[in-house]
């Protein structure tokens, strides 16, 4: 018999262990019919969970209705009624929801009132029907219609139960309802459709947003004209304990639904070789796959061509059934007069391209495009928006709206909104260079079939994120690594591997280049922590030692230890983990190998390597942050170099930790006269660059890293880390323009990618190109 833990509040946890509910309670409902499909139901807290063993201290109701407890394992179907406020047990439930071993049905239940506006708002057919009263309008409205959504497994959604609150709190279900509706305009039947049609939109919206939810209510109030609004949306929790408390019967149904869809998903997760396939795409298409199956060549990646004709234009929308779009003389060739596709994003569609008149390319600009004639049914086909400044580009097969460009966020759907995207604004500020589409989103969020994307899009008139839909973009600048492999793979597929950063570089990657002899005398001896004893042995051998965790970064969780000299025998540990360093002096091996075992270090994956005694200001520590950034397919640049300085009495350089930052001819004249700026530099980059060259022989996209690079003292360069998602603090502090370049340079990559132009403004983007002739000193 399958097992599926349902999650808890502490206070109906503790009142199920205690006996309060009664032996017909809620949640003795819930196991029964969790029996009669074969199911065994354990109720657990987040509060007695640890996901550091995967254990959890479980109730089970046996068939006498006894309460049984035990520790068990977490369940691998997680079923979750409970809406959570404490911060600490929403970050719980999002780490149990993103674990690979776990699926969790309702990874929350809060939808917020401002954020469902703002995204309904985007959509024509909902405006007019959104509640813009004040917060108690809907506790004046005479009557509240409740909807409940549930999805299945195979992400459809049901209504199994539309019911009717008055102003007293009464319930009804809609017929029970019809004398309270005598004086509508509407009869209770065009009601109930209004409600099951509207909300059938709604909960597909809700879906590719808020893709986690498999249950939730949505509120309707109607007034004393019949004009039906949307008031909000409530938990499963609420719409639950009213069915329970009203009409049992119905609870059933309910109940029933959730634990099919927990049954499907052990028989979706019962296949031969043991995956988890929890939503991966249904199928891996081309981008140029159409139903039928048939598959154009992939095209390799174009580079900008500075022979193809690109043109500002302005998408002027006509009604017409036909999908067309009207192009005037002198964009294309007579030689490929008979194109008859349009390209937005991955998406292409054939249609018919009249060529109409001729224009004056001369002053084409972006504040002066040329207005081009496209009607409405291709605009909505390829999900166009309208509002914006695009590029135009005529290829041999084919007409390119563009440049589209992706922000592929992360699987926290729940936290992107409009509000949350302000942090990306900075990124925008020279959009007009290029114009275009910009949209961010979730892999979660991603209609696979129709290959569109539900995400913010950036308004560039208003210069905010509004919600909206668009073609999966033509180009993907991955800003998150918490996404299912199947997801990634799948763009990668569809945007001809134009995804760029699409692994997750990490520190222990390193260790693959210590065989490399371009490159491996420039890397500290480096090891996996596999066994203390290997450990013990690189310490005696080494003397000093720094140890990092794999996954974390900006100085968390690092230790130093050191072999003890002269009369001082044994080992010296020091704990950077905190605000503050702890010392440990240990008289031997054993003692060490059982302080690191006290302190979680063999639960974690480290990795330990030689320490370099990197050069000194002031007797501070510093080492060099190098961005490296693609410009073109072909080319590597850098874009910014700071120097971060350790605090006072401080041996790590972060600037999180305290640290400063300074440019690097500064600390390089002040770290001794043996330097020279221009030498240390020039040695610098072409290490910098020596290792982009090599992730460019890999088979993944990279276009971006902060490479952490320590000097010895003698100016020596050695790689400390490589970072694929580096942060620029020291950069915004020391030279903002310097940093709004380095923010831009992804999108204007983005955009070369596609083939399309970015123009220059000021001093322009590229500050240095390296040529493969570079050698160093």
């Amino acid at each position: 018999m399958e097992t599926i833990g349902v999650l808890l509040s502490i206070r109906e946890w503790n009142q199920l262990r205690r006996k309060k509910n009664k032996q017909d309670g809620i949640w003795h409902l819930f196991s029964k019919k969790g029996e009669e499909i074969n199911l065994k139901i354990v109720y657990f807290t987040l509060h007695q969970t640890s996901l550091q063993l995967l254990k959890t201290e479980a109730i089970e109701i046996e068939k006498n209705s006894g309460i049984k407890k035990s520790k068990v394992d977490i369940p691998s179907i997680i079923y979750n009624p409970t809406k959570f406020y404490q911060k600490k047990y929403i970050k719980m439930l999002r780490d149990l929801s993103n674990h690979p071993k776990f699926q969790v049905i309702n990874e929350h239940h809060i939808i917020k009132k401002k954020n469902l506006f703002e995204l309904l708002r985007a959509q024509p057919d909902f405006d007019k029907h959104l509640n813009k009263g004040k917060e108690n309008d809907q506790n004046n409205a005479p009557l509240t219609f409740y909807v409940l959504g549930q999805k299945s497994s195979n992400m459809e959604w049901k209504i199994p139960i539309i019911y009717v609150k008055d102003s007293s709190g009464k319930k009804f279900t809609i017929e029970e309802a019809v004398p309270l509706l005598e004086h509508q305009p509407q009869n209770h039947k065009d009601i109930k459709e209004f409600l099951n049609v509207h909300s059938q939109k709604l909960l597909k919206i809700i879906h590719f947003y808020y893709p986690g939810v498999y249950e939730i209510g949505i509120l309707y109030s109607i007034n004393n004209n019949g004009h039906i609004d949307i008031s909000s949306t409530c938990s499963f929790n609420i719409i639950m304990k009213d069915l329970y408390t009203w009409n049992n019967q119905l609870c059933q149904k309910i109940f029933e639904s959730s634990l099919k869809v927990a049954k499907e998903m052990f028989q979706q997760n019962a296949i031969p070789d043991g995956t988890n396939k929890k939503n991966q795409p249904k199928t891996s298409l081309s981008r140029n796959e159409s139903s039928s199956g048939s598959v154009k060549e992939k095209k390799k990646i174009k580079n900008l061509n500075k022979d193809d004709l690109r043109v500002w234009i302005k998408l002027i929308p006509f009604e017409a059934e036909e999908m067309t779009i009207k192009l005037p003389g002198g964009l294309i060739h007579s030689s490929i007069s008979e194109l008859n596709v349009l390209q937005f994003g991955i998406k292409e569609q054939p249609c018919k391209i009249d060529i109409e008149g001729g224009v004056l390319l001369k002053y084409n600009t972006y504040y002066a495009p040329i207005e081009i004639l496209i009607s409405t049914s291709l605009l909505a086909k390829l999900h166009i928006p309208q509002d914006m400044v695009y590029q135009l580009k005529v290829s041999t097969d084919k007409v390119i709206i563009g440049p589209t460009i992706g922000l592929l966020l992360g699987e926290k759907n729940q936290i992107y909104n409009p509000a949350y995207m302000e942090k990306f604004s900075d990124r925008l500020g020279i959009y007009e260079n290029f114009g275009g589409l910009v949209i961010a989103f979730s892999s979660r969020s991603v209609d696979w079939e129709e290959k569109i994307a539900y995400g913010m899009i950036y308004n560039p008139t208003k210069k905010n994120w509004e919600y909206g839909t668009a073609p999966i973009p033509d180009a993907i600048y991955r800003r998150n690594f918490h996404q299912k492999p199947g997801w990634i793979k799948q763009l990668i597929e569809l945007t001809d591997e134009k995804l760029f950063n699409s692994y997750h570089y990490k520190k222990s990657d390193l260790l693959l280049l210590q065989n490399d002899k371009k490159i491996n005398k420039h890397l500290p001896d480096t090891h996996l922590f596999k066994n203390m004893n290997e450990l013990i042995e690189f310490v005696n051998k080494k003397k000093k030692v720094i140890l990092k965790p794999v996954s974390l970064s900006r100085g968390r969780g690092i230790f130093f230890i050191e072999k003890g000299l002269g009369e001082r025998k044994g080992y010296v540990l020091h704990d950077h983990r905190k605000g503050f360093r702890l010392q440990h002096h240990i008289p031997d091996a054993k003692g060490l190998k059982e302080m690191l075992k006290d302190l979680n270090v063999l639960h974690d994956k480290y990795l330990y390597q030689t320490y370099i005694p990197l050069l000194k200001i002031n007797n501070r520590p510093f080492d060099v942050r190098v961005v490296m950034q693609k410009y073109d397919k072909e080319h590597w640049i850098c874009t910014g170099i700071e120097c971060r300085v350790a605090g006072e009495n401080e041996v790590l350089t972060n600037i999180a930790r305290g640290g400063e930052a300074m440019t690097l001819e500064e600390v390089v004249s002040q770290a001794g006269n043996h330097l020279t700026f221009e030498k240390v530099e020039r040695n610098v980059l072409k290490v910098c660059k020596k290792f982009c060259d090599l992730m460019d022989k890999k088979d993944e996209h990279y276009a971006e890293f902060g490479l952490d690079i320590g000097l010895d003292k003698e100016g020596y360069p050695w790689i400390i880390e490589a970072n694929i998602f580096p942060s620029f603090k020291g950069f915004k502090a020391m030279d903002y323009n310097r940093y709004l370049k380095i923010r831009y340079q992804p999108l204007i990559y983005a955009v070369h990618l596609q083939g399309f132009a970015v123009t220059e403004t000021g001093e322009g983007t590229i500050d240095e190109i390296f040529h493969p002739n570079n050698s160093l000193d």
